[in-house]
């Protein structure tokens, strides 16, 4: 019996900032379960080993695999549309199956673009229950496939409760850890490895997706953690490693007991969290624990300088309380990257003004301002699609290509989207007092060439937008 399985990561048909930051922990997770069941697994990162497409054929016609596996995010869709098709012409016999946030969310179209099951959410029982009830897939939960010209779509599969039994991801299957950067630009030691300690968040933003992991919290034990994190030190020589939870510190008590562990361990490699953590979660002893333990960043979803705006999107934070996890970080000396959104359904060119003036004022360490996407399956998909109206057809254009703005609604426009991106990178970057702050910094000169490159398409960006006006 053929068990041989192929996993693909698709590249965009566009470049998108951060692509090549971190390995793929969905992907490497499916690799592990099906490598613990006996199955042979290949996997083609194609955002690092940059095959064309006929250079994937062939790697298909040589591996001969029964399987071949997809995960994708809206911006790289098309391309997963795309090689499929190829792979259905050629070898009609070879089983397509996806998984990922845009699968999960629209599997009836990528059930119409050649793929023979869709795996709706977590994908670790799912898909070892799939190959063993092929002939009989209505009995596995958590699936869509297509049948008799109709598209069937099984029942919601519960949501994994014990994170503990999971084997580690199947890292070793992926290119050279070296050649994911990380953070690079804020000074990420290479390698770096990226870590997932906990599935679900239980909050609401109108620009999540939630259908892959949920809205339940679900939290792998401080042991548990320790010994992937020992593991990766030990076997991969990590600098550093990346904790990429949507919800890091939802467990303040855990955070804390995991912090102890690593001091206790004697642990140096420092950590960051570059996803954010709550603004609303945790105080100041906690972070000086997660400072003692070796975190040296954090990222926040601050997201807007305006309580309106905040909550019309759903943070369930307020203003004061970003001023105060702001100070508290730098009591703790823990450096800050702060995520603003400018330009979410309801915003008026005031309140983005609010928000870059806000950003100024507060003095995270970093910024990033970006538009907001409305992504298939998120609560602001449907109420710009109810209330206003998306302007890119093409799933290729969702993404964050030079301010790319996608949508209108009430006096929302792309031109003034991408005037206000524009500004707000132009006053932060350019202010003087950023620019002595970071003459003060001694990981300016430390990082002092990867500072120039990010500096540098920060000014293009910059540029470029100007021209889009």
């Amino acid at each position: 019996m053929n068990k041989k399985i192929l996993l693909i990561r698709p590249a965009p048909e566009k470049e998108q900032f951060g692509d090549e930051s971190f390995l793929p922990l969905g992907l490497a997770y499916i690799a592990a379960v099906l490598k613990q069941d006996q199955y042979d697994v290949k996997i083609l990162d194609l955002l690092i080993d940059k095959k064309n497409d006929d250079e994937v054929l062939n790697v298909i016609k040589n591996f001969s695999p029964f399987a071949i596996g997809f995960t994708a995010v809206t911006p790289v869709i098309n391309s997963a549309y795309r090689l499929a098709k190829k792979i259905k012409n050629m070898w009609g016999n070879i089983l397509l199956f996806a998984g990922g946030p845009h699968p999960s969310a629209l599997p009836e179209e990528a059930i119409k673009n050649n793929f023979d099951f869709v795996i709706i959410g977590e994908g670790e029982k799912t898909i070892i229950e799939l190959f063993k009830n092929l002939h009989s897939p209505e009995i596995v939960d958590g699936i869509a496939f297509g049948k008799n010209n109709e598209i069937i779509k099984t029942k919601q599969r519960s949501y994994i409760k014990n994170l503990d039994e999971l084997p580690f991801p199947a890292r070793e299957l992926f290119p050279d850890l070296k050649l994911y950067k990380g953070q690079e630009a804020l000074g990420s030691e290479l390698p770096v490895a990226s870590i997932l300690t906990s599935r679900g968040c239980p909050f609401s933003c109108s620009f999540c997706f939630k259908a892959v992991f949920g809205n339940h919290f679900r939290a792998r034990t401080p042991e548990n953690i320790l010994k992937e994190w020992i593991y990766l030190i030990r076997n991969y020589n990590v600098k550093e490693i990346a904790i990429v939870d949507d919800s890091f510190t939802t467990d303040v008590n855990r955070v804390i007991e995991f912090c102890n562990l690593l001091i206790k361990e004697k642990l140096k490699v420092k950590w960051s969290c570059p996803n954010g953590i709550r603004i609303d979660i945790g105080n100041l002893d906690m972070l000086k624990k997660m400072r003692e333990a070796g975190c040296y960043r954090v990222a926040l979803g601050i997201e807007s300088g305006s309580q309106k705006v905040l909550d019309r999107i759903g943070k369930k934070i307020t203003i004061d309380e970003i001023k105060i996890m702001v100070d508290n970080c730098k009591k703790a000396k823990i450096k800050t990257m702060g995520f603003y959104m400018l330009g979410n359904p309801g915003e008026t060119k005031e309140t983005m003004q609010q928000t870059i003036n806000f950003a100024k004022k507060l003095g995270t360490d970093y910024a990033q301002f970006l538009l907001p996407i409305p992504y298939p399956g998120t609560k602001m998909y449907d109420d710009i699609r109810l209330n206003g109206k998306i302007l890119v057809n093409n799933w290729s254009e969702y993404g964050q290509y030079e301010g790319t703005a996608s949508f209108y609604y009430n006096e929302i426009t792309p031109k003034l989207l991408k005037e206000m991106l524009r500004k707000a990178n132009k006053e932060y970057y350019l202010n003087l007092k950023y620019i002595i702050k970071q003459l003060f910094n001694l990981e300016t000169y430390k990082h002092f060439f990867r500072r120039i490159k990010i500096a540098f398409k920060i000014l293009k960006g910059i540029l470029k937008l100007k021209r889009f006006l």
